[in-house]
């Protein structure tokens, strides 16, 4: 699956497609390994680096190859029931923590 060309939409026409990165060679040490550079990985690794971490970014194609390349990456604060719902089963406080937790991770 190794360099595969990104299918054809709007991220892979304005992508820095000249970004050429070597494949890991040999032993690397960091904190924390990241597996995958879509939008949650990258994300993820450029959180953990601002808190001081070493971080590698193992990924098995291009950068953004997956869902976040391809218009299948979906980011939302919602949950699965609607928020009163939610109040009714878990009650006013916890509903409510639960819809900030949603807000705090987008």
């Amino acid at each position: 699956m190794q360099n595969q060309a990104h299918v054809d939409s709007w991220y892979a026409a304005t992508a820095n497609l000249k970004l050429d990165l070597p494949a890991l060679l040999g032993a690397v040490e960091s904190d924390v390994c990241v597996i995958g550079a879509g939008y949650t990985g990258l994300s993820a690794a450029i959180h953990l680096r601002q808190l001081g971490y070493s971080v590698t970014v193992l990924e098995a194609n291009k950068i953004g190859w997956g869902a976040s390349g391809r218009n299948g990456g979906h980011v939302g604060t919602g949950q699965r029931l609607d928020q009163e719902q939610l109040e009714k089963w878990l009650g006013m406080d916890h509903a409510r923590a639960l819809w900030a937790l949603g807000l705090e991770a987008v």
